[in-house]
């Protein structure tokens, strides 16, 4: 990286929510040593890396619902009637040097790496630190370190899907640094495999160091459900545990589990097929320990009913599946900071009359939702509870429902996915089929499609069947969450493009480097 800014990390005053826990209130700039002179400090550096995977030029829009899922073909952005966003419409057709797109993506590039820039500086603060500087000791020291080295190897992943050619198509050519010192003003690009032993070498050490927390009773309790994992409330805060707010909302901070999943995506990304299994078996299994507690699907609150109209997706709730989510980023300021307000409307006007922009993600929903000539739109409770029609007419993913009333306090606004259950199901399922074993791998997606209310899917006896109903599932469960066009990536599939199966070319399959990175 030819300029690396040094980042100063703000001060929060305050735990007593998830809320204020991710919304640092900025008191100004101040120095290593006011910072991490003592223990809240450290807390306060980590709570501000989670803080900016939220923001919009990250998980909070461009790496979900935003410029990634624009890439990814899902949405249909033709209508200028309905869709005016000129730099989404020129990332839908991989234009990525037009210059209504450059910044964006080089804003992707420095948030990401200004985050990075800050977890270095808490890791190598805090390996030199007495653990008496801790409310809880060895364990909160280890616990925030581990999650600092988590949060760099996620970021620097990411990075590398975005900019540089997957496995299946690696070209050997160095394209983005993996950065471990802080401040590091020259940092040098890797190829992509070192580069990828790096994040695997970061998520090993971080799932170590996060264990003495989260395989104990408060640690399991902690994350025991989807309700428990992203709410507000601080479950430990009795005598029983004794743990401040610090400790509550583990599903929005890296976690023994959601770190092992991570290595699972990290390592099938890396063609270590063998080890993602591992990883995968770990996380599903656990999930399995405790009924309905771990990682589970549950479409209750979106299937309270099948109706349409407002009125009746106003009763609904859990857009995010919060059951099946094991890893999210959080933006308290999300409806108006991330821009939900404009492309995920209810109508064109507000309750006041006011006129709205015409900017809605259009979903391609009956294409999504066919699968080897099928229609499935609909039956699949993805499609029938979960895709509401705008202005009566316009498929948009409900994951961003706007309510009619007090939309700006909707908690499922504030949650971007990042990692859940099924893809742990996805790994099993694809590492069963490139052994061949069919039977195994079918039974895994036709238990995704059971809880989807779809009927079981006639076990086919070919990968290139196999990767017919794997993509034909993963792009219905990831709509608006930013991992579809990776998936496509990842296995150099073919997607259907402008009405004709298309593989991505080298210069669609990543974005380029900014300028001062070449």
């Amino acid at each position: 990286m030819k300029k690396y800014a040094m980042i100063l990390v703000a001060i929060s005053m305050s735990f007593v929510s998830c809320e204020k826990w991710l919304d640092l209130q900025q008191e100004g700039e101040i120095t290593a040593s006011q910072l991490y002179g003592k223990g809240e400090g450290y807390r306060t550096a980590l709570n501000g890396l989670y803080q900016a995977m939220g923001r919009p030029d990250l998980y909070g829009r461009e790496l979900s619902f935003g410029l990634v899922d624009c890439m990814s073909q899902q949405y249909d952005l033709s209508n200028k009637d309905i869709f005016t966003t000129t730099h989404y419409i020129k990332a839908s057709k991989f234009e990525y040097d037009d210059v209504s797109l450059v910044d964006y993506i080089d804003n992707i590039w420095t948030v990401a790496f200004k985050m990075i820039a800050n977890a270095n500086d808490l890791i190598q603060h805090i390996e030199q630190t007495d653990a008496h500087l801790f409310e809880k000791g060895e364990m909160e020291k280890k616990m925030i370190m581990g999650e600092a080295y988590a949060c760099r190897a996620l970021m620097h992943f990411d990075m590398l899907r975005l900019f540089a050619p997957a496995p299946v198509n690696d070209d050997g050519q160095a394209y983005v640094p993996y950065v471990e010192t802080y401040p590091d003003i020259h940092p040098e690009s890797i190829k992509v495999t070192p580069f990828l032993d790096k994040v695997v070498r970061d998520l090993v050490k971080a799932k170590s160091l996060v264990a003495d927390f989260d395989t104990t009773a408060a640690g399991v309790l902690a994350s025991s459900s989807g309700k428990m994992r992203m709410s507000k409330a601080n479950i430990l805060a009795g005598p029983s545990f004794n743990y401040g707010d610090f400790f509550a909302g583990r599903g929005y901070r890296l976690t023994y589990y959601s770190i092992t999943a991570l290595l699972a995506r990290v390592y099938q990304y890396a063609g270590k097929n063998e080890d993602a299994f591992r990883c995968a078996s770990e996380v599903v299994e656990y999930g399995k320990k405790s009924g309905t507690l771990f990682y589970q699907d549950d479409f209750a609150g979106v299937t309270v009913n099948n109706g349409t109209s407002i009125a009746d997706f106003d009763q609904k709730s859990d857009f995010k599946l919060k059951s099946s989510l094991i890893f999210a980023a959080y933006n308290e300021k999300a409806y108006e900071g991330a821009g939900i307000k404009s492309y995920f409307n209810l109508s064109s006007k507000t309750e006041d009359g006011t006129p709205l922009a015409s900017n809605y993600f259009q979903l391609k929903r009956v294409e999504l939702f066919t699968n080897r000539g099928v229609e499935e739109w609909a039956t699949d409770v993805r499609s029938k509870n979960m895709i509401f029609p705008a202005l009566e007419v316009i498929p948009v993913s409900a994951k961003w429902y706007v309510y009619s009333k007090n939309p700006d306090v909707a908690e499922h606004l504030k949650i971007s996915p990042v990692i859940r259950l099924t893809e742990m199901n996805y790994i099993l399922a694809e590492c069963h089929a490139r052994n061949g074993n069919y039977g195994e791998a079918y039974g895994i997606l036709n238990n995704i499609r059971a809880g989807r209310q779809l009927d079981r899917l006639a076990v086919g006896n070919s990968w290139e069947e196999f990767l017919i109903d794997l993509i034909g599932d993963a792009r219905r469960e990831w709509i608006s969450e930013g991992q579809l066009f990776f998936l496509y990536k990842r296995l150099d599939a073919a997607f259907n493009l402008n009405g004709e199966m298309h593989k991505l070319t080298r210069g669609e399959a990543s974005l380029p480097l900014p300028k001062d990175q070449k």
